[in-house]
């Protein structure tokens, strides 16, 4: 992969504040609005389609409820491994959900219920991004994130090994190749580096415990130890805001030593995710992207508002 002189602009989803995440529609603004990559989840149907989904439940963001109401699990929660690909197509995404109140999860941030979305297939995806970057004459990279591999291979599916056959057929499986694939789950990224000789670039996410991604020690991940581990099979790290800033009210924005400390270890940061919602009092968007990109030395702004990173970034390139 080329080298990096400037932090990068991943869109989160798509434009995922301002259109239905993981859609067309959010892909298409991403890229319009000068998104250098494109950041998707993948997930599998009941009949081996790899989908673009965040979650490997459809109720929080589909109309699946109304459609299928005899599907739900005994949680009440309705599995994406539950249906057929032709199944989700009769499904429209729209605004994210919570789960405990059944309200939007970010109130206010589309000023209008958005359009309801048709669910698309990661080939529909990569097409897409490629039809645009041909058309624009861009090189838009795609980020593609294995969402919960362990919980795919204990339903007997293997997530990884779709993914990676889908990427190759495109000709993303080498280190040239503008593409990303991530996960929370270590052992799905070594698997693809090392069992499945994967020559392109892996993204290993950090999470926390407490968010249910995954059962991994996040905390003796971020440790120097953990770094070097990762360095062995990861060109690049992503972790929350919070673990690369310190963010309060009333005080300027400063590094935690995080971002310091995976550069030592020869890896590439990003953070997620930069978005308008849940700032303390007194911190705008714009001023801790420009703190980020700068002061900061992170190599990757992942956010919901692309836009928004891409016009810092811009004015900050201006003033060199």
């Amino acid at each position: 992969m080329k080298s990096i002189d400037r932090p990068q602009v991943i869109a989160h989803r798509g434009a995922s504040g301002l259109r239905p995440e993981n859609t067309a529609v959010a892909v298409e603004l991403a890229h319009q609005q000068g998104a250098d990559w494109i950041e998707c989840d993948v997930v599998l149907t009941k009949d081996g389609e790899v989908l673009v989904s965040h979650d490997v439940e459809l109720d929080l963001l589909t109309d699946v409820v109304g459609r299928y109401p005899e599907r739900a699990r005994g949680d009440g929660r309705f599995y994406v491994i539950d249906f057929t690909l032709a199944e989700i197509r009769t499904l429209r995404s729209g605004e994210r959900r919570n789960h405990a109140t059944g309200l939007p999860a970010y109130a206010g941030r589309f000023a209008v219920p958005p359009e309801p979305q048709p669910l698309m297939t990661l080939i529909e995806w990569v097409e897409l991004v490629g039809k645009l970057n041909a058309k624009t004459n861009r090189a838009v990279g795609l980020c593609v994130e294995l969402k919960s591999p362990v919980y795919h291979e204990r339903a007997g599916c293997d997530l990884v090994l779709k993914t990676a056959e889908i990427l190759a057929r495109f000709g993303y499986d080498n280190s040239e190749a503008r593409c990303m694939v991530m996960s929370f789950e270590p052992p799905a990224l070594k698997h693809l580096r090392q069992a499945m000789a994967w020559r392109g670039t892996l993204l290993q996410l950090i999470g926390a415990s407490e968010w249910g991604e995954s059962d991994f020690d996040y905390a003796r991940l971020i440790t120097p130890a953990g770094l070097a581990e990762i360095a062995t099979y990861a060109q690049w790290i992503a972790t929350h805001v919070p673990q690369v800033l310190t963010i309060e009210s009333g005080l300027p924005p400063r590094s935690t030593g995080f971002v310091e400390s995976a550069h030592s270890a020869g890896l590439k940061v990003g953070a997620y995710t930069f978005q308008h919602e849940g700032l303390p009092e007194g911190h705008a968007l714009a001023a801790l992207i420009d703190f980020a990109a700068g002061p900061l030395g992170l190599d990757a702004v992942i956010s919901d508002f692309p836009a928004d990173a891409v016009a810092v970034l811009q004015r900050r390139t201006q003033c060199i």
